[in-house]
């Protein structure tokens, strides 16, 4: 029988630990690569990558140590099963921008915090091609690795019930973004990921459909963002018919995709 990599609520809880001391400390390294005069975009890619590559050190060293396997599986999905779920994905992050847009953007907390982010992102988009290469190609490779292919499969490995180990991860993916508004936009895709590893397995269709979530947040955010808040208080009878379209086209994806992973299993 071979011997999974598994995991349980309070091993995950500490890897979160882990990787948020990790990232506190980044700002030592942030404060090396300065001194040593690397281009601003170079910067924000290597010290958004490195505690990632710490912590996936740490992991590897602990599962070769307990003769562990991880098992990220990298199989694609038939050709069907892609268009259903970037549809999903896409009513998702519609019904996502819907729920993300009723946390306050103004006061003196939320407001500043707020400004914070914009202030960040509007200087990051300056250089371009390490903003993007981070942020639609590492984020999303980096990240689906550590939640969905070592925290959700490892707490599936575990047998934790899959409806708590998805919510569970997603809880934590959440959180690690350290702000209300992407907290729940990590609660609500990465759920939606995470139900997708539970039907298909696959650590790629994890990292395309996250790939395709940044994309659209990047467009969004810095080519709409001087009519989003124009739009979020006027939204017309057109907007509804596209919210209840996209629930709805959520609810039949996921009676399909849960009959298939009935039949698969039946089929073990």
């Amino acid at each position: 029988m071979k011997n999974y990599f598994k995991i349980n609520y309070i091993e995950s809880i500490l890897l979160i630990i882990i990787f948020t001391t990790i990232n506190f400390c980044n700002v030592i390294l942030k404060k090396l690569l300065v001194y040593m005069n690397l281009p601003d975009g170079m910067i924000f890619s290597l010290s958004y990558t490195v505690p990632f590559i710490f912590l996936f050190i740490f992991i590897s060293h602990q599962t070769q140590k307990k003769n562990l396997i991880l098992n990220l599986s990298m199989k694609m999905s038939p050709w069907y099963i892609y268009l259903l779920i970037f549809s999903m994905m896409f009513s998702m992050m519609i019904v996502n921008e819907y729920i993300s847009s009723l946390v306050p953007k103004n006061g003196p907390i939320l407001g500043n915090m707020y400004n914070e982010i914009e202030h960040f992102l509007n200087e990051e988009i300056k250089n371009p091609i390490p903003f993007f290469s981070t942020t639609v190609l590492l984020a999303p490779i980096c990240e689906e690795v550590f939640f969905r292919g070592v925290i959700l499969n490892g707490m599936l490995r575990n047998k934790i019930h899959p409806i708590n180990a998805i919510l569970f991860s997603s809880f934590l993916f959440g959180l690690t973004h350290m702000n209300p508004w992407q907290f729940v936009g990590g609660l609500f895709i990465g759920n939606f990921i995470g139900f997708v590893y539970y039907v298909t397995y696959s650590i790629i269709d994890c990292i395309l459909l996250h790939m395709f979530n940044n994309v659209f947040a990047i467009l969004t955010m810095f080519f709409f963002m001087k009519n989003k808040k124009f739009i979020i208080q006027n939204r017309d009878q057109n907007y509804w018919i596209l919210f209840s379209f996209s629930v709805f086209i959520l609810i039949i994806g996921f009676l399909f995709l849960m009959k298939k992973k009935r039949l698969n299993t039946k089929n073990k």
